[in-house]
């Protein structure tokens, strides 16, 4: 079984950190409001990036293929209020993260 480099657990706790930073910046919103999709992207960000560290490749590509789908969206939006509403808050922060784990893809599960 192949061990998780160390950048993995701290990014790990860095989704975690980020995700209750959003929950509590939001925290005074109405909940079924659209600015709860900061909370639905990190949420998801995070659930991927503690599966890939557990050096499975399904994890590793549903992280990527979910950066790809917000890089997307990002670069389609022509508005900037529809891009800081539907994009992730730390999406070139989850590029450079995606990139380590094409680098790493070959010695995962």
């Amino acid at each position: 079984m192949v061990q998780a480099p160390v950048l993995f657990p701290l990014a790990a706790v860095f989704h975690i950190f980020w995700l209750g930073y959003t929950i509590w910046a939001n925290h005074s919103e109405p909940f079924p409001g659209i600015i709860w999709l900061q909370v639905l992207w990190i949420t998801a960000f995070t659930a991927l990036w503690l599966w890939a560290c557990t050096m499975n490749r399904k994890g590793a590509w549903g992280y990527i293929a979910l950066t790809v789908a917000d890089l997307v969206l990002y670069l389609c939006a022509r508005n900037r209020l529809v891009s800081e509403l539907y994009v992730s808050n730390i999406i070139f922060i989850d590029v450079l993260l995606s990139l380590g784990l094409l680098f790493y893809l070959k010695k995962m599960e």
